[in-house]
Parts: structure tokens; C-alpha cells; sequence
């Protein structure tokens, strides 16, 4: 009876890891679009402490999410760098723009914890970004072109 037992655990867990591993880290939380994941994990207007902000972004993943970039900026300042001409992103498509000017951001690093104890170093920039842009879906800002992803600091 007991290596039945094991065997069946065994199995569960292999079965586990494998969901885990075709479920992308990055992936949009259900019932979300890419312009409003966006929003929820990089856009925080006003400062609040990593472990307080993060706690935000990591109730829909449910993991400690390892380092994640806030911009303190409004999201429509962010939608007109949309409008900005095109550059290279680092995955070798050709919608990133770049922010005309620095902007003030705090990175997140994860230094202790698990969800949903997870605890944060706080680290203050002030540098241009790059966003990737596209259309926006049903449910997202009426403009020509929305935020998706943060696609490097510069």
C-alpha cells in the first residue's frame, strides 16, 4: 500500500510541474487584457512601497513575482509614447517606443519571502523606457495603439 500511495503523489507532482512549466511566468491573468495587465504591473502614479505595490501585482499571479518596474507616471502619458516613432524591442519585433525623456521609477526586487509573504527591495531610477504597443482590444482606452509590455529601461 505504501509505494501505491507514493506513486500516486509522485504522479501528481510530476503532472503539477508540467502545468507549471507550459504556464508562462509573464502570461495575462484571466478575464484581463494586455493593455491592463500592463497598467496594473508597471503604472503607479504615486510612490508606495515595493512591498505594497508588489502585493497588488501578485494577488492575480499568486507567486512572489521575482523584480517588476513601476513607472510614476499616468497611464495616458505612457499610451503617447505610443505615438512615438517605432524602434527595435530586445525580442526583434518592431513595436517599442521609447518615453522622449526620463522618468522617475522604482524597480522591485524580490529579497525574502513567499507569496503571499513575499518582501521587496526598493530602488529609485530616474530613466527613459521602452514599451512594445499594439492596437488595443474591446475593453481597453479607445486610442490607436495601448502599452503591453515594458520592454526594457534605458
Amino acid at each position: 500500500m505504501g509505494p501505491h500511495l507514493l506513486g500516486r503523489s509522485s504522479l501528481l507532482l510530476l503532472l503539477l510541474g508540467m502545468w507549471w512549466a507550459v504556464r508562462p511566468l509573464g502570461a495575462v491573468p484571466k478575464g484581463l487584457t494586455k493593455a491592463r495587465w500592463f497598467e496594473i504591473q508597471h503604472i503607479q502614479p504615486r510612490l508606495l512601497p515595493c512591498n505594497k505595490a508588489m502585493s497588488g501585482v501578485n494577488n492575480y499571479t499568486q507567486h512572489c513575482k521575482p523584480e517588476n518596474t513601476f513607472l510614476h507616471n499616468s497611464f495616458q502619458d505612457v499610451i503617447a509614447v505610443c505615438d512615438l516613432p517605432n524602434i527595435i524591442c530586445k525580442n526583434g519585433q518592431h513595436n517599442c517606443h521609447q518615453s522622449p525623456k526620463p522618468v522617475n521609477l522604482t524597480q522591485c526586487n524580490l529579497i525574502a519571502g513567499r507569496y503571499p509573504d513575499c518582501r521587496y527591495h526598493d530602488a529609485a531610477q530616474y530613466k527613459f523606457f521602452v514599451v512594445a504597443c499594439d492596437p488595443p482590444q474591446k475593453t481597453d482606452p479607445p486610442y490607436h495603439l495601448v502599452p503591453v509590455h515594458l520592454d526594457k529601461i534605458v
